[in-house]
């Protein structure tokens, strides 16, 4: 584990999990203005030591702010393919459970798989709702980021752990696809950070 990051429950893990997790959501306003000014790059810049960032990465965080949301349709939303669906069910077999006779049982790129249910399992035990705009999808990657920022804000040490290894162990894929879709800069290094932040957590 790099510098004083401890623990993957260590309030500065919880503090990036929850600033990741911004990068896959629709831009915002004050997204877009913290990207704009700066302050992105910053904040990362700062733990880039503790994290082991390359610098590369740090550099693409500084885009043009309007060709920001361009290039989140392009990449998300679509709707001219190639576009990425950053959805854990989408990059894992839909069902792992023998028992499951479904067509769709052993193949990859479906919602509401296996990792969905465990999802919202996970967010009934702990009180929590999943919004209107993903609730066909509550395995989404900003909501598991927002998810693994809680238990990190906890202190649940291995609650995080064992979140990181069973849920957050595809984002190397999301990363490649990204690169395949021609993204470059910001996306693609916001995607290799939170590929490389989990990999430090672990």
């Amino acid at each position: 584990m790099p510098g004083s990051f401890d623990a993957p429950s260590d309030p500065l893990w919880s503090d990036l999990y929850a600033q990741l997790s911004e990068f896959f959501k629709e831009p915002s306003p004050g997204f877009v203005e913290d990207v704009a000014s700066g302050r992105l790059a910053r904040f990362f810049e700062e733990r880039r030591g503790l994290l082991g960032l390359d610098t590369t990465l740090i550099t693409g965080l500084a885009p043009d702010g309007e060709a920001l949301g361009e290039e989140y349709r392009r990449l998300f939303t679509g709707p001219m393919p190639p576009y990425i669906v950053p959805v854990e069910s989408v990059y894992k077999r839909w069902a792992n459970s023998p028992d499951c006779q479904l067509p769709i049982a052993l193949e990859k790129g479906y919602l509401m798989g296996d990792p969905a249910l465990d999802m919202l399992r996970r967010y009934r035990d702990r009180g929590m709702e999943v919004p209107d705009a993903f609730s066909s999808m509550p395995d989404h990657l900003a909501l598991e980021l927002e998810y693994l920022a809680f238990l990190a804000s906890q202190g649940d040490d291995p609650a995080c752990r064992e979140f990181l290894s069973s849920h957050l162990d595809w984002l190397g894929d999301l990363v490649r696809d990204i690169e395949n879709a021609g993204g470059g800069g910001f996306y693609l290094s916001g995607a290799r950070i939170a590929r490389d932040i989990v990999k430090s957590a672990l």
